[in-house]
């Protein structure tokens, strides 16, 4: 691997997030170095592994090109029910009736693989080594193992121990929930890019697992253990379930509802949120004449972060109103934009931005983690509250951080391709 100067301004960046996380820390006396520098540590190996092990291009065509053939063939039932209404030739893109369907058609599938036994093995198995490694509790390991599987719902595996939790707990299952995404809304992402990023898949699967080791960093860069962990021994661990499916037909038909709920709760908060957005800009038209763009202007503030990630100069303006889309309309309409302008920016970009936009990192998922996680403990919805923003911003560094970790080990345009 041949390093260049976006390399290291990408290392440079990994350095710059981690000091801001330390900067905003509640108590640096009680931060443990060792698992901020084995969770660093874990960061670099799983990206070197994936981009710079011979073979590893190839491996990420297949997973790819897997995801694409499952996305072709599970795209039948969304024909059969909304018809014309599906082809992208003669409507354009519609959300409702094309992309939002395919989120319940994957977690009816997630639905059989979680009653096969196959998707709580993996939990179970990277829970543990986790727990193991970087010193989280049992609890926070068995969350964040969750979250690359499932989104709010992983709060249910940990229910029975939410009620004991400390702060820095709390403060990381929050985090790590709006760090990471849910398999069944990676699947939309996919759909957005395969075309323009035929290894897209593989790579939102990389940045997933990336993210669990930086939020382990910056949860306990910025809110480091001060308590004593109710789970800090792990036979004290349980995968929590409620109501487990009795069959495989039930299993697929509770997946498929739990996807119906998702998909109605991510288009309906694009409307609220894209809506009152407008009329924001309406106000303020007639009160000043000037169109005014919301996402241009937090463009300007992740400007410097942009840089930071390694994104080249040319490429800086557009990347950076990513972010900003990302942060309040959420992630759906900035992979859209970021497939629009896929050729007009350097393949670098393109990647990073793939990587940086991972996550449920916006103003909307803020409120349903912080509401979700307090109605499985109400008394914990206090702290909860407190902890809502800096967590948005603590997962806003975790998804940057992830970018700058593939821009570091990018090196060269064959990654997107797999050539």
């Amino acid at each position: 691997m041949k390093f260049e100067l976006y390399n290291l301004v990408s290392l440079l960046g990994v350095v710059a997030f981690c000091a801001i996380a330390w900067i905003l820390s509640s108590s640096r006396k009680n931060i443990k170095w060792k698992t901020i520098g084995i969770g660093l540590g874990l960061q670099f190996l799983f990206a070197a592994l994936v981009f710079m092990v011979p073979g590893s291009k190839s491996i990420f065509w297949w997973i790819s090109k897997l995801v694409n053939v499952v996305l072709d063939a599970s795209f039948e039932g969304v024909v059969f029910v909304f018809g014309n209404l599906t082809d992208t030739k003669t409507y354009g893109v519609i959300l409702a009736t094309q992309i939002l369907p395919l989120i319940i058609v994957f977690s009816s599938l997630m639905g059989i693989l979680y009653y096969l036994k196959i998707i709580p093995w993996i939990i179970k198995m990277l829970a543990r080594f986790i727990f193991k490694v970087l010193g989280t509790s049992g609890a926070e390991s068995l969350c964040a193992a969750s979250n690359i599987f499932v989104g709010i719902e992983s709060s249910t595996t940990i229910r029975p121990y939410i009620r004991k939790m400390t702060r820095s707990e709390l403060f990381l299952i929050l985090t790590v929930g709006m760090s990471t995404v849910a398999s069944s809304v990676l699947a939309v992402y996919v759909t957005f890019l395969r075309d323009q990023f035929p290894t897209i898949a593989g790579h939102l699967i990389s940045a997933s697992i990336l993210s669990v080791p930086a939020s382990i960093v910056i949860c306990k860069l910025m809110e480091p253990e001060t308590g004593k962990p109710k789970t800090s021994k792990w036979k004290k661990v349980k995968l929590h379930t409620d109501d487990d499916p009795k069959s495989l037909t039930e299993s697929a038909i509770v997946g498929a509802q739990n996807g119906a709920k998702l998909a109605v709760g991510v288009g309906v908060t694009l409307i609220a949120f894209v809506g009152i957005l407008g009329i924001a800009k309406m106000f303020v038209l007639y009160g000043t004449g000037k169109h005014f763009e919301l996402e241009q202007l937090l463009g300007y503030i992740f400007y410097p972060f942009t840089w930071l990630m390694g994104v080249g100069c040319n490429d800086l303006s557009a990347v950076s109103q990513l972010l900003g889309i990302r942060l309040i309309e959420t992630e759906v309409p900035a992979y859209l934009k970021l497939a629009e302008i896929s050729a007009t920016i350097a393949p670098r970009s393109l990647l990073i931005a793939s990587y940086a936009l991972c996550g449920f990192t916006h103003v909307a998922s803020m409120a349903i983690f912080v509401g979700g996680i307090g109605a499985l403990a109400p008394e914990k919805m206090s702290e909860l509250s407190k902890l809502g923003f800096k967590a948005l911003l603590a997962a806003t560094l975790v998804t940057m951080m992830t970018g700058a970790v593939a821009g570091l080990f990018y090196c060269g345009s064959g990654i997107l391709t797999g050539s």
